[in-house]
């Protein structure tokens, strides 16, 4: 999610479609925020912003969800995302950490990047057939030195890859 005039090969409208800030760059496959690994219950969603898909499954009262259809070229370089959220009232609210290329044009000159970005994301009650959210989506972005310059919330929905594999949840 980078912002600028970034041909951001990665427009982390995170999983959701958008995806905080965070600074600071990261080693391929560096782990800042430990996921758990999903046990069999986890389901598969589609983003119906982004196309991409992501494991989702709720444990010690946390949601989490993980970016799954990761291209292999970027799976090789150690692309992520990952979210955790707690639960608030009828929320789950937490952050997504992503770990992805980003390019621009500056002042002529093509600059590309991995950077490591924390960004905010939450989510409606999960539904049997459909969850729905915002996240914090980068607006201006820093390639160069990985640094968010402004974000703005946008909304997003997942449907689940295999509806009929669905029980509710």
């Amino acid at each position: 999610m980078k912002r600028r005039t970034l041909v951001l090969s990665v427009v982390i409208l995170v999983m959701l479609g958008s995806g905080p800030l965070a600074a600071g760059q990261a080693k391929p496959g560096g782990k800042a925020g430990q996921i758990p690994a999903p046990p069999p219950s986890a389901r598969v969603w589609r983003s119906q912003t982004t196309g991409r898909e992501y494991r989702v499954w709720i444990e010690n009262e946390r949601l989490h969800a993980e970016w799954v259809n990761i291209p292999p070229e970027l799976a090789q370089r150690g692309a992520s995302i990952r979210s955790e959220c707690r639960h608030v009232g009828t929320r789950w609210i937490g952050t997504s950490q992503s770990y992805l290329p980003c390019e621009t044009t500056e002042k002529g000159e093509t600059v590309r990047n991995w950077c490591q970005v924390t960004t905010k994301i939450e989510f409606d009650r999960p539904g049997a057939n459909r969850m729905a959210g915002r996240g914090e989506a980068l607006r201006r972005f820093d390639c160069a030195g990985c640094r968010v310059l402004e974000t703005v919330w946008k909304g997003f929905e997942w449907v689940p890859k295999e509806p009929s594999a669905l029980g509710s949840k």
